[in-house]
């Protein structure tokens, strides 16, 4: 057995092979990992990738990619690092805690619950050894990629934690619409001071808030969640109405999407939102991304130059999933 780097374009990938004349005919995937790794490592690296194939199938099934993410999201998205020098997992983050009913019931996270029970608790059932941060996190990676997104350089090995001390919602997470009421924000109509206060506590800039921003190029916001538009689940747009196109194989018909193609991992959010396509949803924080003098010069280059986008967001996404995480072993899982 071998352990293979290769190299493109893309992040580094690693690949680990059996290349031996007459492999033993009861050897797996799994054994050849524990040779290689050893104990529970081996046994959780070979979980995680067991995982991530059973990810892949849960998307192609049932093209339920956005809520993944937006689950990945929600979960990382309590983080604060003003909250960095309390014990771990005081400051939040992408620990697993959106499990909780505290979290789970609230009003941000209206619908993702059946993330967790209908689409993740399934697969993590067959994967006891991957923690749900991981699980999660995992998730939200392997969706962007699925559907054509950039591969991101995903480190696993998380922890899962509750934090002692309750946040209230919204959890410090960005909202649609205003008046924008989180702390520290001056003026409850400017969604330029409210996304970057949301971003700058995850220690992001201007470039990480409107490459992650772009993410808006897939899913759909409905009336019973968000309820910033007025599509529900029983009705929809010319994009998301039952026999839309663009539904897929997905199970839930409705809503109001960012863009034509919303299962489609792309830059179309950059190019098509000058357009104001009267089917699509534009919301003041996205909007503002084209008219703010720190946030327009990213939006442009990203509408002109997808790869550049790519590799922004994949960084961001990144930085995203790993705020607040505690990791077993503290290097991390890698090569996934």
């Amino acid at each position: 057995a071998i352990w293979v780097q290769t190299f493109s374009n893309s992040p580094f990938v690693a690949r680990f092979l059996c290349e031996a004349p007459h492999p033993p005919a009861a050897m797996s995937c799994f054994d050849c990992f524990c040779g290689l790794f050893g104990g529970e490592a081996a046994k959780k690296k070979a979980a995680l990738v067991k995982a991530k194939g059973l990810v892949r199938s849960l998307v192609a099934e049932k093209s339920c990619g956005p809520i993944l993410i937006r689950t990945a999201w929600h979960d990382a998205g309590t983080y604060d690092k003003a909250n960095a020098s309390k014990p771990w997992p005081e400051a939040g983050g992408a620990i697993g805690s959106i499990r909780t009913e505290h979290e789970i019931k609230a009003p941000p996270n209206a619908g993702l619950q059946k993330a967790i029970t209908a689409y993740l608790s399934p697969i993590k059932e067959q994967v006891p050894e991957v923690s749900w941060a991981d699980l999660i996190q995992l998730a939200g990676a392997v969706s962007v990629e699925c559907m054509g997104g950039p591969v991101i350089p995903m480190k696993y090995g998380r922890v899962d934690g509750e934090p002692k001390e309750l946040v209230p919602p919204p959890f410090g997470l960005p909202a649609a619409l205003p008046p924008f009421g989180q702390p520290g924000v001056k003026n409850p109509n400017d969604a330029a001071e409210h996304l970057r206060y949301v971003f700058y506590k995850y220690g992001m800039d201007d470039k990480d808030i409107v490459a992650l921003s772009g993410a808006h190029t897939i899913g759909r916001a409905f009336a019973e969640r968000s309820g910033a538009v007025k599509e529900g689940y029983m009705d929809g747009t010319l994009y998301t109405k039952k026999g839309a196109e663009a539904l897929k194989n997905s199970q839930t018909c409705g809503g109001r999407s960012w863009t034509k193609d919303w299962l489609i991992f792309n830059n179309s959010y950059f190019t098509d939102m000058p357009k104001a396509d009267p089917e699509c949803i534009t919301f003041p924080t996205d909007s503002v991304l084209m008219t703010d003098p720190g946030f327009k010069p990213h939006f442009d280059l990203f509408a002109k130059d997808q790869s550049a986008f790519f590799s922004a967001y994949a960084s961001a996404h990144k930085k995203l999933s790993e705020c607040g995480s505690k990791f077993e072993p503290a290097s991390g899982i890698t090569g996934i």
